[in-house]
């Protein structure tokens, strides 16, 4: 688990990089939403100019985050720019050889677009012809590549005399051994994608057979995110969100609808036909809870768990920006990713929890979608609060909207009562197998003896201990203890630990306070 957190450090811009492209992505839906244009029309073209460039702006971010975190990933060790410019060239390696030798073709949804190339197979001597392009692998082809750049890397600045690239330079071995590991990873992940594909296809086809079914819609939801967080949220939305999968629709001319989302786009078009159908938006209405009540929740548990009294106030308007951003064009990805690297037992309890309001909101009945029409459903913010309170003005969809907010609420109300256990009960240690005692045993070493802490607070992922004697403390001690970062302050100092921070420092007080009554 301690390995796991310190990639944090590699994650930690990236996600930075993401958040600041949800915003962009938020300012741009906000100001050319037709639903908060009906509130108030901004008309002023300088103004929506800017929206479109922060849109353009955010979407681009978004398809380039997975090549922010490979550039961390190699560097951050190495201290030098060769591993990157290796990563990058190994990338693009992987990806030309894993197009040339593709077998079969994919729907749309299965191809990467970050890098824009294709390859012409007609005049070529193999299984299929036709124009090929990259597949989407999404976070698993970063992570090989930057795997097998980092080995290169450190295979080339340790190779012997007698190696066989000795005559060329060590960042010119590394590029040659990049580009050799990625082109076989690419050749390899040819081969393997297909059968990887079809059993994923398999299970979004059994999905579809009845999404009826809230176990099936729970399975979707789980899936979903899962996906989101690899980097390819299309293979699974656009099945249901824009093709049968997701329900048919016909017209009363005759034209055949079909996707959950290009009916919705319709119906809403259509004056007057709203209520002919039944169970437009399922795919769709989870996010709404999630957006604008379940985030929010998380955000508020995270914030009050703060014992630090100058962290916590120094974080009010990030919290605010963040709770705001999530209620008005919400998208969970940020927070996400910060609870896979931090909190990743958090993470599972909130899959398992929008698994649960996928199933409820099929269950109840409660159906609301959003139009949407882009090209790529990773730059998608379903769920957001102008899209959810202009169903008012609809008398068939009232009764609609007042259950999802009932619903959510609630959810609201679970979610961060689960999040602020998880931060001050089960953050370490949850088996209770006695590697607490054991880490505050040498925490209390390291830092000169229990007798040397005055007092402790905790903030998301440091705890701050105010010290007595600097002198006592034994940095060589602390190393082992495998905190990401420490810190000396004037009056003690912090120790990076990851999410068990808040707990730590309670059950540190604790004991101080049960030794001043003694």
């Amino acid at each position: 688990m301690k390995r796991w957190y310190k990639l944090y450090d590699t994650a930690k811009l990236p996600i930075r990089i993401l958040y600041f492209a949800i915003l962009l992505l938020s300012f741009g839906y906000i100001i050319q939403n037709d639903n908060v244009n009906i509130f108030y029309t901004f008309n002023n073209n300088f103004l929506i100019l800017v929206s479109e460039v922060a849109l353009k702006t955010g979407e681009t971010l978004l398809k380039l985050l997975p090549l922010f975190f490979l550039s961390e990933y190699v560097a951050k060790r190495a201290n030098s720019g060769a591993p990157i410019a290796m990563a990058l060239v190994g990338y693009v390696s992987y990806l030309v050889v894993m197009m040339v030798f593709t077998v079969g073709t994919y729907p749309n949804e299965a191809y990467a677009t970050m890098i824009d190339i294709s390859f012409d197979a007609s005049s070529f001597p193999i299984s299929s012809t036709g124009v090929r392009y990259p597949l989407n692998t999404g976070l698993f082809g970063i992570l090989a590549v930057g795997f097998i750049t980092r080995f290169a890397y450190i295979k080339s600045r340790n190779r012997s005399s007698y190696s066989l690239l000795n005559f060329v330079s060590k960042n010119t071995a590394g590029f040659i051994y990049v580009v050799v590991g990625c082109s076989l990873l690419g050749f390899i992940s040819a081969y393997l994608y297909p059968f990887v594909y079809l059993f994923f296809n398999e299970v979004i086809k059994t999905i579809g057979k009845s999404i009826n079914d809230p176990l099936n819609l729970a399975i979707y939801g789980a899936l979903d995110i899962i996906m989101m967080i690899m980097g390819m949220p299309d293979l699974i939305r656009s099945p249901f969100w824009f093709s049968a999968l997701g329900g048919s629709y016909q017209t009363l001319s005759g034209q055949t609808i079909l996707g959950d989302v290009n009916i919705w786009n319709y119906l809403r078009n259509a004056k007057g036909v709203t209520n002919t159908f039944v169970g437009c938006g399922r795919f769709i209405t989870p996010y709404y809870i999630l957006n604008i009540f379940v985030i929010p929740a998380i955000y508020l548990a995270l914030f009050v768990s703060i014992t630090d009294k100058k962290d916590r106030a120094r974080k009010v308007p990030l919290f605010l920006v963040l709770t705001i951003s999530s209620i008005l064009c919400g998208n969970p990805l940020p927070l996400e990713y910060f609870l896979l690297f931090t909190a990743p037992l958090l993470l599972f309890i909130y899959i398992l929890m929008t698994m649960g309001i996928f199933a409820l909101t099929t269950k109840l009945s409660l159906f609301l979608g959003f139009s949407y029409s882009g090209s790529s459903t990773m730059y998608a913010l379903p769920g957001s609060f102008p899209d959810y309170i202009i169903n008012l003005r609809d008398p068939m969809l009232y009764d609609t909207v007042i259950g999802i907010a009932l619903l959510g609420l609630g959810l609201a109300i679970f979610a961060f009562i689960i999040a602020y256990i998880y931060y001050h009960y089960l953050s370490y240690d949850l088996l209770q197998s006695g590697k607490k005692k054991q880490f505050l045993n040498s925490l209390y070493q390291a830092v000169g003896g229990f007798d040397n802490i005055i007092t402790s607070t905790g903030s998301l992922l440091r705890i701050n201990l105010v010290l007595k004697d600097l002198e006592a403390v034994d940095y060589s001690h602390i190393a082992l203890l495998g905190t990401r970062r420490t810190v000396e302050t004037k009056e003690g100092i912090t120790l990076d630990i990851g999410s068990a921070a808040i707990y730590i420092s309670k059950e540190i007080n604790k004991q101080i306070k049960e030794k001043l009554r003694a």
